[in-house]
């Protein structure tokens, strides 16, 4: 008899904790993070520009809304993005956009996963942040990234040409539940 109490408690105490769990991730906050510009990056020809057009949250309750056009002009490497993975919150103002784009790399680098992170650091932009990684394959080789040592963040506006802005948008409305963060191929510092 004493067993079948602290299973009942035990029982009673699980299904409201995933109660309490289900609907907060159905009640949780709705944004959208959206941005465009340039940033310098340093490659092997010296400093490149690079533009970028991102965007990447939930509308009407779906997680997987965004879009990513990124172009090194030093290299020449095109990548387009084909859906969105997953969409994960960072510390104050920095979202993680993830998803599969298509590049003109040769095979087999042509079809990659990216992961951008991007910062909104207040108006009028200057500060605001974006960073890009594309890996391939199961073991998710690099194959590009503008996170190297001593070169990131990289800031729109450092005195360096870069130029742009960053914008976090205010909730919308419908239900939203982040992504399971495993979803996307890799996370950048800070």
């Amino acid at each position: 008899m004493i067993m079948r109490a602290i299973w009942t408690r035990l029982a009673l105490g699980i299904a409201t904790l995933s109660l309490a769990l289900a609907s907060g991730a159905a009640n949780a906050a709705c944004d959208v993070m959206t941005g465009g510009g340039f940033i310098i990056v340093n490659s092997n020809n010296g400093p490149a520009k690079a533009n970028f057009g991102v965007a990447g949250g939930c509308k009407d309750g779906t997680p997987t809304f965004g879009h990513l056009e990124y172009i090194d002009h030093g290299i020449r490497l095109n990548a387009h993005g084909t859906s969105i993975t997953a969409y994960i919150e960072q510390p104050i103002g920095v979202r993680g956009i993830c998803g599969k784009a298509r590049t003109n790399l040769p095979s087999p680098n042509d079809n990659v996963d990216f992961v951008v992170r991007a910062k909104d650091a207040g108006e009028p932009g200057v500060m605001d942040e974006f960073d890009i990684q594309l890996t391939q394959g199961g073991a998710r080789a690099l194959v590009y990234t503008t996170a190297v040592p001593g070169d990131y963040p990289h800031r729109l506006n450092r005195g360096n040409g870069g130029g742009g802005n960053i914008q976090l948008k205010k909730p919308t409305t419908g239900d939203f539940s982040p992504l399971n963060q495993s979803t996307c191929p890799a996370n950048f510092p800070g």
